[in-house]
């Protein structure tokens, strides 16, 4: 069986000396720049220049995160970083933006491009997409089952990479809008604000509540350490850790756990175990309960932790009693206690903090048994048999520090080293690591013939294996020498020293300079100085695409717009109605497109595929598509297809891509500013969302069902502030999130213009046929009769969405 890469996280250095030092065959990091945890420490340049040369003297590769959407304005200083990496020898670059994937294929061939999780990856069809991008991994969407992953792993030459353990999005990742919309913090950009983590009503559509105040997104962690052996049977070829944002002693008793059981399969795969003690520690280290998420089938209720969206810890004991004249809460111990631990009070309250010191029997202690009574000095009155959590353990924390701190516990490299000692000749060596780096030295000393007493074998073994204070452990000794020979102290020291150092030069100097290919300044300068301002303003009237998912709504709408993209979340529901809606939209003289579920899993695409006949995709006028899989399935038909915003087309290096796959329209991400839509070079026609209930977050999970045990297909979500989002549960029983606020830009229609928008989209998916007459009349009064609207009038709440204010 193939060993599986394990990939670690590092949010900073000490993290990833935990990674390495516990085991880890690869780590990921990001620098100051461009990446998709900018809340962590990061590494500054000359910090990954140090940290590249550190993990490949240890024989560890290092994975970089430049996994945002780019800007225009920024893809120079992303390219120079890109640069910057290349030359300092980085084995991988993980990716959201698919232009910046496409630029670094084509000028750093040499590079690894890794699809990030954040590309929402959740198909064969999507992985074939990235095939065409000459990408070489892809991290897949954590909602494929491993069903699915091995029908991919199968069937392409990528590298597949998995999470197995850590945090989980609630939303697909790289779907997700609400931090963004809610708190301008967004998640594709690095800033994710985790709303999903904050406590939520559920209402029905009457406003009645049927779940309580709980933190209703709120995922378990993924765990998958007993189920290492069906992982490594499937063939995939990386184990990612999430928590680059975690402290280092989280890295490396998690990685350590895995490395174990890695090895431990591999090497006896009939007697695989995780021990009691070893899942414990990865209980006590951080967990918001465990799951095993979607690998092997919907969890529903087991994926949540509605009750704590912080770290449970491990259960301490519970409250047996409390002293009010000192303030004393008295606990019955199940776990051991030190001082140092934390722990969390779960009263009504809640609190947690750190124990400076407790009593046993009135007498000071530093450390108690399970079954023994604590007393703990507490802020208030604490409730008999309220449970009392430890939330983290010193003595763990300690050894996984010394792990990574104490030399004595550095990870050593393998060596062979074999002298050659012959009469006359120079004093040679041999040096030769695991992974076939080698070098051959030679000594400036000439070889003499002993005068007195010669040196001896266990002398000369002695001077050339002095390896202590360096990366390398002796695994072979050979000596080829003659008899009788004089070989100085002083020599050998200086040989094994000047080869040792040639040594470590060798294992990382063997990673930089990796080619670059042509002149990528002056492809960055064509796009920069395109975008110092664009002359070719759009002197046309913007066309309006209605988005609808209804018979009733499209017939209120279409006398209104140019053009009809039909078809929501439920595949079938629209398939049944799609003949009529094609007739009715014919008959008007406009366009018709099918618009198709942002989410298709490989089931679905098959789905589609054998429902979807051949004859009506030659009589509609296109498809909108919004994720990868979609897009390549379509291209390999020759079928028109209009990319949809959950694409996520940020930039014109983006469209420059998708102009070379054939496409000719695009929906720009909904979280570009004007001034950002201005700047871009396109050759594509341009489409924008003007108005609608944009959707934040689309999950796998049946929200609704999971909390109150109802069949409904839509609720409300409604949160701290009274703001109420509307959840709609599709055919697939999948989340779709809307916004509170609906966005309406029908008084700036000529600024969207005039920075080159020729299609504006009324997205009004589950609306009711009332509104979508009244909203798209408005906007051809708007556009067409020059009438000034007011917002009000087409939207209760509305906003203007990031148009004028864009993301950081």
């Amino acid at each position: 069986m193939k060993k599986p890469e394990l990939l670690a996280p590092a949010g900073s250095f000490d993290a990833l000396k935990a990674a390495v030092e516990n085991g880890a065959d690869a780590v990921y990091l990001g620098g100051k720049e461009f990446n998709a945890r900018r809340s962590a420490s990061n590494f500054s340049r000359e910090e990954l220049k140090e940290a590249v040369e550190y993990a490949h003297l240890k024989g560890v590769k290092i994975y970089v995160t430049v996994n945002i959407l780019i800007y225009d304005d920024e893809f120079y200083e992303a390219g120079d970083f890109i640069n910057f990496l290349n030359g300092i020898g980085v084995d991988g670059i993980i990716v959201q933006d698919i232009g910046l994937g496409y630029f670094i294929k084509k000028y750093f061939p040499d590079m690894e491009v890794h699809a990030s999780t954040q590309m929402t990856v959740h198909s064969l069809d999507g992985v074939k997409f990235l095939e065409k991008m000459n990408f070489d991994r892809v991290v897949l969407a954590r909602e494929l089952s491993l069903k699915e992953i091995k029908l991919i792993k199968e069937n392409t030459s990528l590298k597949i990479e998995t999470f197995v353990h850590g945090a989980l999005c609630f939303c697909y990742s790289g779907q997700c809008l609400m931090s963004s919309f809610i708190g301008a913090r967004s998640g594709n950009r690095g800033q994710c604000a985790q709303p999903c983590r904050l406590p939520y009503y559920l209402l029905d559509q009457q406003g009645n509540i049927i779940s309580s105040k709980l933190h209703l997104m709120s995922t378990r962690d993924l765990n998958l350490i007993k189920r290492i052996p069906l992982l490594i049977e499937a063939g995939i070829d990386s184990f990612k850790i999430e928590g680059r944002l975690k402290r280092p002693e989280y890295v490396a008793v998690v990685t350590s756990i895995y490395r174990k059981a890695i090895d431990r399969f591999l090497q006896n795969p009939g007697k695989f175990f995780i021990s009691d003690d070893e899942y414990k520690k990865l209980l006590q280290i951080f967990n918001r309960s465990f799951t095993t998420g979607y690998y092997f089938g919907n969890p529903g209720k087991d994926l949540m932790s509605i009750d704590c969206p912080r770290n449970k810890g491990i259960l301490l004991g519970k409250v047996v009693g409390f002293e009010s004249e000192n303030s004393m809460t008295k606990i019955l111990l199940q776990e051991e206690l030190r001082v140092g631990d934390g722990i969390d009070i779960r009263d009504d309250e809640g609190f947690g903090y750190v124990v400076t010191e407790f009593y046993v029997k009135n007498n000071k202690r530093f450390k108690a048994k399970p079954g023994e009574i604590v007393k703990i000095k507490t802020k208030g009155k604490v409730k008999e048999g309220t449970a009392v959590y430890k939330t983290s353990d010193a003595e763990l924390l300690e050894e996984a520090k010394r792990s990574y701190e104490e030399p004595a516990l550095s990870k050593k490299i393998p060596v062979k080293i074999k002298l050659y000692a012959k009469l006359n000749d120079r004093l040679k060596i041999f040096i030769e690591d695991e992974d076939k780096n080698y070098i051959f030295s030679e000594s400036d000393y000439i070889v003499k013939k002993a005068q007195k007493r010669p040196t001896s074998l266990e002398e000369i073994k002695e001077k050339l294996t002095r390896l202590g204070n360096t990366v390398f452990y002796l695994k072979e000794f050979k000596v080829d020498m003659d008899e009788n020979i004089l070989l100085p102290f002083s020599a050998l020291n200086d040989l094994r020293q000047e080869a040792i150092k040639k040594l470590y030069e060798r294992r990382i100097e063997k990673y930089k300079n990796k080619r670059v290919n042509g002149n990528y300044k002056a492809f960055l300068s064509y796009f920069q100085e395109k975008n110092k301002g664009n002359e070719q303003k759009n002197k046309e009237i913007m066309k309006i695409t209605l988005r609808v998912d209804s018979l009733e709504g499209l017939k209120k709408g279409i006398s209104y717009i140019d053009e009809i993209y039909f078809g929501g979340q439920n595949f079938k529901e629209t398939l049944f109605q799609l003949k009529s809606a094609l007739n009715i939209t014919k008959k008007e003289g406009k366009k018709f497109y099918l618009a198709l579920p942002q989410i298709t899993k490989q089931e679905d695409v098959r789905e589609i595929s054998e429902r979807l006949d051949e004859s009506l995709l030659t009589e509609v006028d296109g498809v909108v598509a919004g994720n990868n899989g979609l897009l390549n399935y379509f291209i390999e038909r020759n079928v028109n297809c209009i990319v949809d915003f959950s694409l996520n087309i940020f930039n014109s290096v983006s469209i420059e891509v998708l102009k070379e796959l054939g496409f000719k329209r695009v929906v720009l991400s909904p979280e570009l500013s004007l001034k950002a839509i201005e700047k871009l070079k396109s050759d594509l026609e341009l489409e924008s969302i003007v108005h609608g209930y944009l959707p934040l977050i689309v999950s796998e999970h049946n929200i609704i069902k999971s909390n109150s045990g109802r069949d409904l297909n839509i609720a409300y979500l409604k949160d701290r502030l009274g703001k109420e989002f509307k959840v709609f549960v599709d055919e697939k029983n999948r989340s779709h999130i809307y916004n509170c606020y609906e966005i309406c830009m029908i008084n700036h229609i000529e600024a969207l213009t005039m920075a080159n928008i020729m299609y504006g989209q009324l997205y009004l998916v589950g609306r009711k046929p009332e509104e979508i007459e009244k909203i798209t009349k408005a906007y051809y009064l708007s556009i067409r009769e020059k009438e000034k609207i007011p917002e009000e009038d087409v939207a209760k709440y509305y906003t203007f969405g990031h148009y004028f204010r864009g993301v950081k």
